[in-house]
Formats: structure tokens, sequence, C-alpha cells
């Protein structure tokens, strides 16, 4: 089995981040939208980057707590959790060859530790009704869906 871990975004692994990114998942799965060319040019590039600055690192209150996922060392996605008044909103992306192999699992159980450890009391996660993995991640929350849109809240300990 592989080891999944969550490591703290820094200004140091950010570019491992985008190298994740560019390498396995189109840039609307993992950052707002950018006009433009689709695909990873210079400018999505550099909007990623610039995203996770100023949610994450540069920010004097930052706006998330964002997370690498690094599967035996490897870097193949991102973790978050931004604090809301309805509880922490959770959210994940995997590269897509290393969707349907358990990270998301892992991952999952290690983002509530982590929730916990910074004081969070409840996550919510939200997804639309055709994301079957994301659904299948949230089983144990509590569900409600409103058209399209699934949101999934779960108390913490």
């Amino acid at each position: 089995m592989a080891t999944v871990r969550l490591e703290p975004l820094t200004e140091d692994n950010l570019t491992l981040l985008l190298e994740a990114a560019v390498a396995d998942a189109d840039p609307l799965e993992v950052m707002p939208p950018v006009a433009g060319e689709p695909g990873w040019n210079a400018e999505r590039r550099q909007a990623f980057l610039e995203f996770h600055r100023g949610r994450a690192l540069l920010a004097e209150v930052p706006v998330e707590y964002t997370y690498l996922i690094a599967v035996d060392g490897r870097v193949v996605g991102a973790a978050r959790l931004q604090p809301g008044a309805e509880g922490f909103e959770a959210g994940v992306w995997i590269g897509r060859s290393d969707r349907g192999r358990g990270v998301g699992r892992a991952v999952a159980e290690q983002l509530r530790v982590v929730a916990v450890e910074i004081g969070a009391r409840r996550v919510v996660a939200v997804t639309t009704v055709d994301n079957s993995a994301a659904r299948r991640l949230l089983g144990a929350a509590t569900s409600t869906v409103s058209g399209d849109t699934v949101t999934a809240t779960l108390t913490l300990d």
C-alpha cells in the first residue's frame, strides 16, 4: 500500500504542486478559470502560483490552509480547509493517474485529523451529484442535495 501524506503548502514546495497540476490535471479542475487559450500556458501557470500565494502563503490571515498530497513522496494533488460560517470547507484535487487508488480516502482521514488540530468543529464539503468518487468519501457525513449540488457536513469530536 502506498504511503499518503499531507504536507503544509510552503513557498518552497509550491512549484511541486504546480508541476503535479500541469502533469496530471486540467486547469479547471485545480484553480479558478483564467481567460485565454485553454491548457497550461505561461499565464495560467503564473495565475496558479499567485492564487495559492494569495490564499494560503502571503496573506496576513490566510484564506485557507492548503496541503500538498504526497504519495510515496511524490506530489499528486492538494487538499484545503477554508474557515467559513458553516464550518471549515474542505476541498481536494488529485491528479488523474492517482484517482481510484485509495488516495482520496487516506486524504479524507488525514484532513479530518488536521481539521481537529486547527480547531475546526465542523467540516463542510460541496460537490456535484454526478461526482460519485467524492460522494463515496462523504458517506459518513450528513448530506443535502439542492439541484446538482451536494453539501455534506461532518461534525468533529
